[in-house]
């Protein structure tokens, strides 16, 4: 039983995976941030949508989670319109019969993460950690005004130059760069000497021909996206299960009056029943178990006796 608390020589880490998008609207992530203090107008919580290849984002700040089909369908689709696919980690609110069925009437394509792989949603999960730093900048003392200041943190995002597109947000999604209050105070800020001249040419012509400029934006995403993985793919280290194989599960959730520091997190032992991809698999702890789909990282490699069954 020492192998369900030690942790393995050397920790499963796949090769990254990606996913490249070419057009505004054609992948969005959705997530809630908070809970929050509990604000004036008595919200605590936000839904944060997000667009994969424009980076542009939208918020909506809620009482409850229980909100969050009426501010997707009611303030976002109905004002930008129905996206291809939607992407959101396993949460029961996005996982519920009424999310998916508005998401099969409105022909949306819904995935979603696998368990404890915040990665998988690496997007916005990196955003929101963006925006919370925005907003604890300018939110008062008690944070009961968060809600009011976060339409100003997005629209200081969206005015940014993302590092991966190389183009503002807003300039992606809508065609023109916004007005800020410095802009009317001391004229348009100068492009970044370091986007000058690749995008010169394109800005020329943009608002007669945004499909250069979206060109343009996924050429500079691949490459970062292909740097990106370059970085990551140092450092891993895969092995390549197969139907039948007996493995270990790490199960990092924490359990009510017992110390963390004593707890196994390693549990099993579980039965390969399906590969599903090289990074994800379906597992099995005995034939009257449910089974569930799992990443590699969250396995390594069991030892130990096992009672055999037919898979």
């Amino acid at each position: 039983m020492c192998t369900s608390k030690k942790q393995p020589p050397r920790r499963a880490k796949s090769k990254i995976k990606q996913y490249h998008v070419g057009a505004p609207m054609e992948r969005m992530a959705l997530d809630i941030i908070g809970p929050f203090p509990l604000s004036k107008k008595g919200n605590k919580y936000a839904l944060i949508v997000s667009d994969y290849f424009t980076r542009w984002v939208e918020g909506y700040p809620m009482p409850d989670v229980e909100t969050i089909i009426d501010n997707f369908a009611n303030n976002f689709v109905c004002r930008f319109g129905v996206p291809r696919q939607v992407h959101t980690d396993q949460g029961r609110q996005f996982e519920s019969a009424l999310f998916k069925e508005l998401c099969t009437r409105l022909c949306i394509d819904k995935t979603r993460t696998t368990p404890y792989r915040h990665q998988s949603d690496g997007l916005v999960e990196r955003l929101n950690r963006s925006l919370e730093e925005i907003l604890s900048k300018y939110v008062s003392l008690n944070q009961k005004d968060w809600d009011e200041q976060l339409p100003w943190t997005f629209m200081a995002y969206r005015s940014s130059v993302h590092e991966s597109s190389n183009f503002f947000p807003c300039k992606l999604m809508l065609g023109r760069e916004i007005e800020l209050p410095v802009d009317l105070l001391y004229g348009p800020y100068p492009q970044y000497e370091k986007f000058k001249d690749e995008t010169q040419a394109v800005n020329e012509h943009m608002l007669q021909n945004m499909w250069k400029v979206h060109k343009k934006a996924r050429k500079n995403m691949v490459n970062a996206s292909e740097n990106q993985k370059r970085q990551y793919d140092v450092k891993s280290y895969q092995h390549s299960y197969q139907t039948g194989d007996v493995v270990w599960l790490y199960t990092p959730a924490r359990v009510k009056q017992i110390s963390p520091k004593l707890q196994r997190k390693w549990d099993g032992p579980y039965f390969i029943v399906t590969v599903l991809s090289d990074i994800t698999y379906k597992i099995q702890k005995n034939p009257s178990s449910r089974s569930q789909v799992v990443h590699h990282d969250r396995l390594k490699q069991y030892y130990g006796e096992i009672n055999n069954w037919v898979i």
